[in-house]
């Protein structure tokens, strides 16, 4: 094994004990395998998911943090990845066990293993709230060294969309209706517009229509003043969009995603509909129509891979989504601050993470 002769023994980590309720332990600093490599973490996002071990969702006790940037400390005997001690990194926290029935389909990212549940009472999770963490080698992607750390750990989130946005087959000239101006509704919009296409967002605030429009949106729309398929109608010749993306807005939100679909185009479910699942579909128009609805979830290797040239290549400028950045030792209030609408990403940097 190849490290620094410098790191610590001890180290802090965020401990999530039970709802609103975050606990910081000084733990060992830990040793990697030969599979491994040691990240000193330098920023993580607060995520909708970390958000929910906040609210309440539990099992604990849980270990946050999975939107990550760091810098490469000790790498293990074994390790085949490309990144070298001091190297700035991101990490694809998720389980790809490569032996599993989807791993060996290419469906890596929805690896059976990726959600093994804890032991009773152990702590469990992605661990990226902490001083230190390991990653296994096929998790880290090096990054341009450029980068700032705040603008590297949002590569998991932009991967997540850039794998969506791929499954809709977008061609030059296309109309695409994003339903949601959150930072994932925004990331589509982005990267919808690389791919060529004009970009229409339905989404009931003012002010992030507003936002949606600076970041490329060619036109938006309020759902609740009107019909949003009407509108979408109305900008393509009747037709409809030949790629809709629900990320938000509920049940009838997708119902609306499919009506304002053109013959023969897609509508990606990137985002759930909570807490009712629930959504009446017009079974003889989409099978007249040849209309394809499918859902995306997580990221897989290659919009990882692509999602992290982007951003060091600056081909998607991640500046704007970062709201607020806290220190580890502050992150109870990171998550105050996540849980206001009006916040993109707020950002945990521990230790000396800040200010790259």
């Amino acid at each position: 094994m190849s490290q620094r002769n410098d790191l610590p023994k001890t180290m802090r980590r965020a401990v999530f004990t039970g709802p609103g309720q975050i606990t910081l332990e000084t733990v060992p600093v830990p040793v990697p395998a030969p599979d491994q490599m040691l990240i000193e973490v330098k920023a993580v996002g607060l995520c909708t998911m970390e958000q929910r071990f906040y609210k309440g969702s539990g099992p604990y006790p849980f270990l946050g943090g999975h939107e990550i940037a760091g810098v490469v400390r000790a790498r293990g005997s074994a390790v085949m990845s490309e990144a070298q001690l001091g190297d700035l990194v991101t990490v694809a926290q998720l389980t790809r066990c490569g032996e599993c029935y989807f791993c060996r389909r290419g469906l890596d990212h929805l690896c059976v293993h990726a959600d093994d549940q804890p032991a009773p009472g152990a702590a469990w999770g992605p661990g990226g709230l902490a001083d230190f963490m390991l990653a296994r080698g096929y998790e880290v992607y090096r990054l341009n060294p450029d980068v700032p750390y705040e603008e590297g750990c949002l590569t998991e989130p932009l991967a997540c969309c850039t794998r969506s946005v791929g499954r809709a087959g977008i061609r030059f000239g296309d109309t695409v209706v994003v339903t949601g101006a959150g930072i994932m509704g925004l990331l589509h919009v982005k990267l919808a517009k690389l791919r060529g296409a004009r970009v229409i967002v339905s989404e009931p605030s003012a002010a992030r229509r507003r936002v949606a429009e600076e970041h490329g949106a060619d036109l938006t729309v309020d759902p609740t003043a009107g019909s949003m398929v009407d509108f979408v109608r109305a900008q393509t010749d009747g037709r409809g969009a030949e790629a809709v993306f629900y990320t938000a807005g509920g049940p009838r939100t997708v119902e609306d995603c499919i009506k304002a679909t053109v013959k023969g185009g897609t509508v990606v479910l990137y985002g759930s509909t909570h807490p009712d699942p629930n959504v009446s579909l017009n079974a003889n128009g989409i099978h007249y129509d040849e209309i394809t609805i499918t859902g995306t979830y997580r990221q897989d290797r290659e919009s990882f891979r692509e999602a992290a040239r982007m951003i060091s290549l600056r081909e998607v400028d991640m500046r704007p989504f970062v709201s607020a950045v806290v220190p580890l030792s502050d992150v109870d209030r990171g998550f105050k601050l996540a849980a206001n609408p009006e916040n993109y990403r707020v950002i945990v940097v521990p230790g000396t993470g800040a200010g790259k």
